[in-house]
């Protein structure tokens, strides 16, 4: 009977002890946890060196714009002062399909897939027009080397098709979507794992414009962005509109359903890439004063005075062939406003 007594009470003490240690270990994990993000706060790894692998790059082309851009801007980040960027940044290789001589062949036969049967006409070297023979409205532009093209109804000559205001919810909308991009092969990693924007649109005048609800809409669009690369998000001539979109109408016959199918992907390597030197932000936003910035949304309500609130970097994604996806300084104000900069420090940009 005592061995059995002295026997429980050991067991107990090592259970004690156990739980203890069990509740130690766990202590100490939090605490290193802890400690080691402080740490990385208080002294930060070094960034890494740049290589200039690539050489000199080319100047990043962003679109004309037309209106004024007489703008007085005023510096209100939450820091209060222009907060520091990285000193380097990677640039990132984007690869581009060679000409063959299968090319227009494969066009036409993705064409016939969305009803053109006819010929094409041939508008430039490589960019082909086709016409639906039965919906003469209905068009399609296609370049036979990049495979961007864009897929519209011309809808301003057809104002009639907006009486039926059968316009899809936006879940019905996502779901036919995804499926044609999927349906063709069109449906490119980045692009699922990035986001999806919704908007509700009106017919006014010869132009469909935003509006704020499904019962009040006449159409329904939908814009596709790539997801982060290197945990930086991807910017686009105009913020709110992605690479690849689509318009939907409320028609019930499917010729005029689809106003609009864009697809405007230029592929990236992310497996191929350089570092670069980048300018201070000091710098970019001294280029914003001075007016050497792209505006990519001007401020609502034609107001001049602008109050910056955020300032970091993005990657800029163009409409056109680039050769490489390069870092910008990315401005964000008050009523819309955002703005662009070139992030690449001069000696290493053309």
């Amino acid at each position: 009977m005592a061995s059995l007594t002295i026997t429980a009470y050991h067991t107990r003490r090592a259970i004690n002890w156990a739980i203890l240690g069990l509740i130690a270990y766990l202590i100490l994990r939090l605490s290193w946890g802890i400690f080691a993000a402080i740490w990385l706060m208080l002294f930060p790894p070094p960034p890494t060196p740049a290589n200039h692998a690539f050489g000199k790059l080319p100047a990043i082309q962003f679109p004309k714009t037309t209106e004024p851009t007489d703008l007085r801007y005023r510096l209100e980040t939450v820091e209060g002062y222009v907060p520091p960027a990285s000193e380097s940044a990677m640039v990132f290789f984007m690869p581009k399909n060679p000409a063959n001589l299968l090319a227009l062949t494969n066009t036409k036969e993705f064409a016939k897939q969305l009803e053109f049967a006819n010929e094409p006409v041939q508008e430039s070297k490589y960019l082909y027009i086709f016409t639906d023979p039965q919906e003469p409205l209905r068009q399609m532009q296609y370049d036979i080397v990049s495979k961007n093209f864009t897929l519209r109804y011309l809808y301003r000559q057809d104002p009639s098709l907006f009486t039926e205001r059968d316009v899809p919810l936006a879940q019905t909308a996502l779901m036919e979507a995804q499926g044609i991009l999927q349906n063709f092969q069109l449906y490119p990693s980045d692009i699922a794992d990035g986001s999806t924007h919704v908007q509700f649109l009106k017919f006014s005048g010869d132009t469909l414009i935003p509006t704020t609800s499904h019962s009040q809409s006449d159409a329904l669009r939908i814009d596709y962005f790539r997801g982060d690369i290197a945990a930086t998000k991807i910017f686009y001539p105009n913020p709110d509109q992605g690479p690849i979109t689509f318009i939907y109408s409320g028609s019930k016959l499917s010729k005029k359903r689809l106003l609009e199918f864009t697809y405007n992907y230029w592929p990236i390597d992310p497996l191929t890439t350089a570092t670069y030197t980048l300018k201070t932000s000091t710098q970019a936003w001294q280029e914003l004063q001075s007016g050497g910035a792209y505006i990519a949304r001007f401020p609502k309500g034609d107001k001049k005075d602008v109050i910056i609130r955020k300032i970091y970097l993005g990657y800029y994604d163009s409409l056109e062939s680039q050769t490489y996806l390069q870092p910008i300084f990315v401005f964000e104000g008050d009523n819309g406003f955002m703005a662009y900069v070139p992030a690449v420090a001069s000696p290493w940009t053309e």
